[in-house]
């Protein structure tokens, strides 16, 4: 180090020889150095400081660092940040808040400095307000100074604003929304501010997983605050939305977000998630276009969804499932009971363990119109329909408690003796329902 140092010194006292013998330091006359004397004292105390410096003999550099720093602001670019280390160091070694306190002021001042003499104001800034806040942040007052000086370098440093500065700035946004010192609207807009940079980032470096990570952070953030409510979601994506209907990443974005505030009854998730579909269709983008429809009263169109959600499916199991939901609007609210049990009857192929597509046929034969005129006619309706609830818990026997609620219910509608007598039937015989129903079941009295 000394022989470093003294080749270093012998070199600018030849310089020097040229220089008044008066001096006057750099940050007087605002040269580099200064002139005279003092040119060679700001000299010295660089290359001691800079020495100790590279040796991480930190207590040692500090005071010819300090020299350097107050005489001759400009002789080296480096010195800030190796000051704001010291003294962040310090710090870390503070006994108290106390010192602790006033190591991070002394930081502050040097980046003040800095951007005196270096300028780069926008993105010391975002440094300053990063150091600030890694050390007083437990009071709303030291957030908001932290705040304060995050923001006005994201204001200045737009796309060119650092990751952590925004994590920050939306972490510090978030703190300050909660104890009520930002208005949801506030909130909201620092959001879109640091995504939509967040945004233009990845589009630069798509493949950048500190961006994509930088991305999921904000949106965590954002959605965990508390300003994420319905109405203002809806502020925030639906002009985006209208901009960009075929944006996929923006479509997923407003879907996640909307799902997770309960807005899935907005026109905006609806036509996000239909717009979605129409880009990347799947069985399960089709199912829930099919359910949101069935909300909306759009029977028909959930018909279609739940069909498509059939044929873009390959799992037997969630296939019978959409058949049964087919099914389901097909008999409840389109009225057309043998399609409906046309529907109840793929999803027991496909899922043979299943018991709901008999419950749901049971339910159709159960209020139907006979097939005939007479009592029996309407009679022989219950017998096969509680033929079907029977097969409903044969098939799983977790639906025996509700099957046979419908066949003790129904039960009790079947013809009595007399009523057999008189059409010349017994207990036992078979018995044909004719039209479309086109099945047998066992005569049987109440």
């Amino acid at each position: 180090m000394k022989a470093t140092a003294t080749k270093f010194l012998l070199t600018i006292l030849i310089l020097a020889g040229s220089f008044s013998a008066f001096g006057q330091k750099g940050v007087d006359d605002g040269s580099k150095f200064g002139k005279g004397d003092d040119s060679i004292r700001c000299v010295r105390n660089l290359s001691l400081y800079v020495e100790y410096y590279r040796q991480k003999s930190y207590d040692d550099a500090l005071p010819y660092w300090r020299i350097v720093f107050n005489e001759c602001p400009i002789a080296n670019f480096n010195m800030y940040i190796h000051g704001v280390k010291m003294q962040e160091l310090l710090a870390e070694k503070a006994d108290n808040n106390e010192q602790k306190f006033a190591h991070l002021d002394t930081m502050m001042l040097i980046y003040d400095q800095r951007i005196k003499y270096f300028g780069h104001e926008g993105k010391v800034l975002g440094r300053k307000g990063i150091d600030w806040l890694s050390m007083r942040k437990s009071t709303v007052e030291d957030i908001k100074v932290g705040y304060d000086y995050i923001k006005k370098s994201v204001d200045m440093q737009k796309n060119k604003s650092e990751n952590a500065v925004l994590a920050i700035f939306m972490t510090g946004s978030s703190s300050l929304f909660k104890t009520g010192e930002l208005t949801q609207e506030e909130m909201i807009q620092n959001y879109s501010t640091a995504s939509q940079i967040a945004d233009y980032k990845i589009s630069i470096k798509p493949k950048s997983a500190d961006f994509q990570r930088l991305k999921e952070k904000l949106d965590q953030i954002f959605s965990q605050s508390g300003a994420a409510t319905c109405d203002a979601l809806i502020k925030l994506f639906q002009p985006k939305y209208d901009q960009n209907p075929e944006d996929k990443e923006l479509l997923t974005k407003i879907i996640v977000f909307l799902a997770s505030t309960d807005c899935k009854d907005s026109d905006l998730y609806y036509h996000a998630s239909t717009s979605l579909h129409k880009i990347d269709p799947s069985a399960k983008s089709s199912y829930f276009l099919a359910e949101m429809n069935v909300d909306r009263a759009n029977y028909e169109k959930a018909s279609v969804q739940y069909k498509q959600a059939i044929e873009l499916e390959t799992d037997s199991k969630e296939k019978a499932r959409y058949y049964m939901k087919l099914g389901d609007i097909t008999y409840h609210k389109l009225g057309n009971n043998s399609l409906s049990r046309t529907y109840a009857r793929k999803a027991a192929e496909l899922d043979p363990e299943s018991g709901h597509p008999y419950l749901l046929i049971g339910a159709i034969y159960a209020g139907s119109e006979p097939c005939g005129d007479g009592d029996i006619a309407k009679k022989a309706l219950y017998w096969i329909a509680v033929d079907n609830f029977v097969k409903a818990k044969q098939a799983d026997n977790e639906l025996a408690e509700i099957a046979n609620k419908s066949i003790n219910a129904y039960s009790q509608h079947f013809p009595d003796t007399e009523t057999l007598f008189f059409h010349g039937l017994k207990v036992g015989d078979r018995y044909s329902v004719d039209c479309w129903i086109n099945e047998t079941t066992i005569v049987r009295t109440r």
